[in-house]
């Protein structure tokens, strides 16, 4: 295993369904285009075409929001204190989530998860702790995939 996790390894990630913004959504998304997306309730990831990101950054945006869905409909996916500790400047960090409502602290780790696996600059310098998760959700990932494409 290399040192440190390598987040283009991401790239080869199976992505969640994407679709359109519904009516209140687009709306929500007009008055906020500084949010680029989210992990809709419904297992499809809703990009914000109003956001200011480039189409590599989107393409970012999919994977995160993808590793999220993944997790949250994932029980053994999810990331638990044992998993991995957060360092001061993560523990601080904003977060949003959509249902099902979840303690901040799941959330929290779920969204460094993602943010660590796809390389998101906000996620800060992942620990080698993070990063051992990233390759362990990455692997799941993939193997869901395969799993089901032999179904």
């Amino acid at each position: 295993m290399p040192e440190r996790y390598d987040p283009r390894q991401s790239h080869s990630m199976p992505l969640a369904p994407t679709r359109d913004p519904s009516g209140s959504e687009l709306e929500w998304f007009r008055s906020n285009p500084d949010i680029g997306g989210y992990a809709a309730p419904d297992g499809h990831v809703v990009v914000n075409p109003f956001n200011r990101l480039t189409p590599s950054e989107n393409e970012a945006l999919i994977r995160n929001e993808s590793a999220r869905i993944f997790m949250r409909n994932n029980a053994s996916a999810q990331p638990t204190a044992q998993s991995f500790g957060l360092t001061p400047s993560q523990a601080a960090f904003p977060y949003a989530e959509s249902a099902p409502p979840m303690e901040p602290d799941a959330a929290l780790r779920r969204s460094m998860a993602a943010r660590v696996l796809t390389g998101d600059p906000s996620a800060g310098q992942p620990t080698a702790q993070q990063g051992r998760f990233a390759e362990e959700l990455l692997a799941r990932m993939v193997a869901a995939r395969q799993a089901a494409a032999k179904r």
